[in-house]
């Protein structure tokens, strides 16, 4: 897995909607500002994730998902409820060895087109069971 640079451009402006929005409500400012730093901070994280993904490699089978960290460190987890397949985006929840839920978000970007496939129809077929 990979960068998504385009929906980091995406979440870009959003943010700076966001921030507008913080300011053209009418709020005194003693609330307008926290609202903007909150708007700031999450959509920076969310940039951030984007442009440098925590996972670097994804592999499923059956109900097994297989994550390979940026460091290298590799986890291992079960899928847990059903997948959100979009033909732009892939949402999966899962619980690692210690049973702590987790969620993974997948932009059609940050694969290559036949492996996004691949997952989107693994994931449908698991979704079906």
């Amino acid at each position: 897995m990979g960068p998504s640079p385009g929906m980091a451009l995406v979440l870009s402006g959003l943010t700076l909607l966001g921030l507008v929005a913080a300011f053209a409500n009418g709020l005194p400012l003693v609330v307008q500002l926290p609202i903007a730093l909150l708007v700031i901070g999450l959509g920076s994280r969310s940039i951030l994730r984007l442009l440098w993904p925590d996972a670097t490699g994804l592999a499923i089978d059956g109900e097994s998902i297989h994550l390979r960290g940026r460091s290298g460190t590799r986890s291992t987890g079960k899928l847990d409820g059903t997948p959100f397949v979009s033909p732009v985006y892939v949402g999966i929840r899962w619980r690692n060895e210690r049973r702590l839920p987790r969620a993974l978000c997948v932009f059609r970007g940050q694969l290559s087109e036949p492996d996004f496939r691949k997952l989107c129809a693994v994931l449908r077929q698991q979704g079906e069971r």
